[in-house]
């Protein structure tokens, strides 16, 4: 019996590049402006051509702003159209997204963790949805890459019944440069893990892709191309705590509970991200501190300190001197105008301390109530119709 599985794709948008005012209370790497160009478009047209046409798809509009929500849901779906009679697809959006918390706040049901202004919060919408609507299996892309007529068909060729490994719940593959190679431009090592990030990246994914065609435990993964079967995303949720970087975070939550992540280096995707939205490199790299002292936080809680699963990365950017070389990037890659906007480095450093304290002890709790949530709807199938009414599918 042959799995049906979800792709689900998050886009992220922001202002019109010819907005005066652009408030923003979600942060993102590069979000397309509503009248710029969208990478949308060429993967749609790449799952069309998918040798295995026995699928779903979700499209998850993250916005800068609420506000911004009417406008981008609309985008999206004009982006959607020409592909509407050939991809089974739903969008959701912030009027779907608050049907969605009524109904399940309705029920005594957490709404917590759910979002379209994080990354943390659109990815468990990720999972939820799915999980909503029945889904066997997720497959996790970005809307700035490509995929072969036969990357489905390989994506969940590890699940469902015939499986040749069926401890595998979880499985990641590699990002492919416009060179057609997997590793990141690096320039030279420095001494700093924050400016050394890329190379010791690019040794995890050397050592990945150096073992072949088998599968093997994986010390990272890359939230564009991740396959989760049913049994895991009910599971282990996306923490809400995590500001970037909720990939490689997810494979942790996972490992806590249990399950170990699968790299599969033929499993691969082209990544043309669009450079020239890109966010501010400091305002990224703060994000980064914010991200790895969180990170820190939350394995000491769990009786981990720099595990060796996580090596190379991103276990070298979580180590006893973090804070040291915390200060040293945030020092050398800032200018008073940086520290103006984005604050100095001490108040950075405090702020990420008091942050990780505050919120990586939180994780244990929500991942519980996830749990029992994910478990209802499992149980409830009136409770599932209510929820499937809210995103207004008709396909179950």
């Amino acid at each position: 019996m042959k799995l049906t599985p979800w792709i689900v794709i998050p886009t992220y948008w922001t202002w019109p590049s010819s907005a005066a005012a652009r408030p923003e209370s979600g942060s993102f790497d590069h979000p397309t402006p509503l009248d710029g160009e969208s990478t949308l478009p060429r993967l749609l047209q790449d799952l069309n051509g998918q040798s295995d046409q026995d699928f779903r798809l979700l499209i998850l509009v993250g916005t800068a702003h609420p506000s911004l929500g009417t406008r981008a849901a609309a985008h999206v779906s004009d982006l959607l159209r020409p592909y509407q009679d050939r991809l089974s697809s739903l969008v959701m959006d912030w009027t779907r997204l608050e049907r969605l918390q009524s109904v399940l706040s309705d029920h005594g049901l957490t709404t917590a963790g759910l979002g379209l202004e994080s990354y943390a919060g659109i990815r468990n919408l990720q999972l939820l949805v799915p999980h909503i609507l029945g889904a066997e299996a997720v497959v996790a892309l970005d809307d700035d890459e490509r995929v072969e007529a036969d990357y489905l068909q390989r994506a969940i060729s590890q699940f469902g019944p015939d499986a040749r490994n069926p401890a595998v719940l979880g499985l990641a593959g590699p990002y492919r440069q416009p060179d057609g190679g997997v590793l990141l431009p690096a320039r030279e090592r420095s001494g700093n893990v924050f400016e050394d990030k890329a190379i010791y990246i690019n040794q995890a994914m050397g050592g990945l892709m150096a073992g072949g065609e088998g599968l093997q435990p994986s010390p990272m993964a890359l939230g564009g191309n991740m396959v989760f079967h049913a049994s895991l995303l009910k599971q282990t949720p996306f923490d809400p705590g995590i500001t970037r970087g909720e990939d490689i975070d997810y494979l942790i939550n996972a490992r806590m509970s249990g399950v170990t992540w699968w790299f599969d280096a033929g499993l691969s995707i082209l990544h043309l991200p669009p450079h020239h939205y890109d966010s501010s490199p400091y305002q990224r790299l703060r994000q980064d501190v914010m991200r790895f002292m969180y990170e820190r936080q939350k394995l000491y809680l769990f009786g981990w300190s720099q595990p060796d699963w996580l090596k190379p990365y991103p276990g070298a950017l979580l180590g006893p001197d973090l804070e040291a070389q915390d200060r040293q990037a945030l020092e050398r890659q800032g200018t008073p105008a940086l520290w103006a906007e984005y604050g100095e480095p001490d108040s950075t450093l405090q702020e990420a301390s008091a942050r990780a304290r505050q919120l990586a002890p939180q994780y244990a709790g929500f991942a519980a109530d996830w749990h029992r949530m994910m478990e209802r709807i499992e149980s409830d199938q009136r409770l599932r119709g209510s929820l499937a009414a809210a995103l207004d599918w008709a396909g179950m």
